[in-house]
């Protein structure tokens, strides 16, 4: 009605001319038939301009391969390869468009991850969410895109969270990992295709750190300690020193009862790894028990048991210094603490496999108990000082070379 017309791209081959559309119209007063595109009056007339262009390349590419490839650029073949172009086209917008942003895929994937993954697991992702979020406000960032995570990045986050929010190199492990969880999940379900994170520099950083275990004199001066007057830390005391002789966690104590209990072993499924481990019951861990009826009282939060936990470790009189090293990016930073202040629930799980360890038993046995898949990641709760190894080594020494002194002495 506006006198506007349908632009067209011409082609001839021998003699005989096809037209294809290029789905832009235009009036032709605005035409500038010697240039072959929109006049400079017309408003918009390089966007316009630039985009018949590319329309024109795409037929100039065809003819072009096809005449290197020595195939007759008729225009059945041209119409063609141009339809399978445009498919091409449209299937690649199609997947764009079913992609994920970085936010949004975080978002989907915590929600998925719910169903399948443990509490801890969840949690971790959390914080690297709200991580992230104090980041974007500190660096005055709007949103994160896929293509945004490069090394460049991932030294500026290190500046950020170690130099300005004072994290060890552990902790700042612990975020790229998650980060590479949620960056590899997005691989290969087809939502990012940057794969910068994969270089060996994008790191994720993981030191020794020093935990201390309590040995079996440390476990019996605990259970000294009078407690009468104060049934809450005495229920915790007691709970601790199960786990000292069972390797559980603190999250499967609520599945000792009646019913996980047979022929004086403890059968239980835990939470974390879900697997299954069967522990025959220490004396003192029956003796514990015993005292309670075969019901033991509830486990309080974490937080409640770690710090009633040290106050219970100030009474036995744990005073040693304990030296801990911490690396902030490159440097190495010393801590002295008092033996008490470490004492935390993890510490009884390490207290079980590092005494038995001292005392002998096989590894893979320790493990089947502990549940742990690797001895790698076992061998990291074993605490053992220098001075045990040199200890643990003159004993097998005196046991396994008292045939070949006496046969010395004959």
């Amino acid at each position: 009605k506006d006198g506007s017309t349908l632009i067209h791209l011409r082609f001839t081959h021998k003699g005989k001319t096809t037209y294809f559309s290029t789905s832009k119209t235009i009036h032709p007063t605005f035409w500038d038939q010697s240039r072959q595109c929109a006049k400079r009056s017309l408003k918009g007339h390089s966007t316009l301009c630039i985009y018949l262009s590319k329309f024109k390349q795409k037929f100039e590419d065809i003819i072009n391969k096809a005449i290197y490839s020595d195939v007759e650029p008729s225009r059945d073949y041209v119409r063609m390869q141009f339809e399978m172009t445009k498919k091409a086209a449209k299937e690649k917008q199609e997947k764009q468009a079913s992609k994920l942003s970085f936010e949004k895929f975080l978002v989907v994937y915590i929600e998925e991850s719910k169903r399948i993954k443990k509490k801890p697991t969840i949690r971790s992702y959390t914080d690297m969410v709200r991580i992230l979020e104090l980041y974007k406000k500190s660096r005055q960032i709007k949103i994160l895109h896929w293509q945004d995570f490069t090394m460049d990045w991932y030294y500026d986050f290190m500046d950020y969270y170690i130099d300005e929010r004072g994290a060890n190199n552990n902790t700042f492990g612990k975020m790229v990992k998650t980060l590479k969880t949620f960056l590899n999940a997005a691989l290969d379900q087809g939502h990012n295709e940057n794969l910068a994170f994969k270089d060996k520099r994008f790191k994720v950083y993981q030191e020794e750190v020093t935990h201390i275990y309590l040995n079996e004199g440390d476990i019996k001066t605990i259970l000294d300690v009078d407690l009468s007057k104060d049934d809450k830390a005495r229920a915790i005391r007691d709970l601790f020193v199960i786990g000292c002789y069972t390797g559980l966690r603190f999250g499967d104590f609520k599945q000792i009862n009646e019913k996980n209990i047979s022929n004086g072993r403890l059968r239980v499924k835990t939470q974390k790894t879900g697997k299954h481990v069967v522990i025959p019951f220490h004396p003192i861990v029956k003796s514990i028990i015993d005292n309670y009826k075969g019901i033991l009282p509830k486990a309080y939060s974490n937080n409640v048991i770690n710090k009633e936990l040290k106050k219970i470790g100030k009474l036995a009189g744990f005073f040693d210094s304990v030296i801990q090293f911490l690396t902030h990016v490159t440097k190495l930073e010393e801590t002295i603490y008092e033996k008490w202040q470490l004492i935390s629930t993890h510490c009884a799980r390490r207290s079980f496999a590092t005494n038995l360890f001292k005392q002998g038993f096989p590894s893979i046995s320790i493990m089947k108990i502990t549940g742990h898949k690797s001895e790698k990641t076992f061998m990291r709760y074993i605490k053992v000082t220098e001075d045990e190894v040199a200890s643990m080594l003159e004993q097998h020494w005196i046991e396994n070379t008292k045939e070949i002194v006496k046969l010395k002495t004959v």
